[in-house]
């Protein structure tokens, strides 16, 4: 058995995490119907409090267990 891990740091624009959030299909825009506009604003003006410049980084990490049977 063959354990492997790894850590891609990922960076997103303002733009690309709005656009992330309705690729969801819980806040999809015709989930959120007539509060779509609402819901993008208040998103914005949270996501630039956390940082003004529009820039954000997560780590995405993915990890492999391979098993071969005899």
């Amino acid at each position: 058995m063959t354990r492997t891990a790894w850590n891609e740091p990922v960076r997103r624009t303002l733009d690309e995490l709005v656009g992330l959030q309705f690729s969801n299909s819980y806040t999809a825009p015709a989930m959120l119907g007539e509060r779509r506009e609402a819901f993008e604003d208040d998103l914005r003006q949270a996501l630039l409090a956390h940082d003004p410049a529009g820039r954000y980084e997560e780590t995405i990490r993915t990890e492999v267990l391979l098993a071969v049977r005899p």
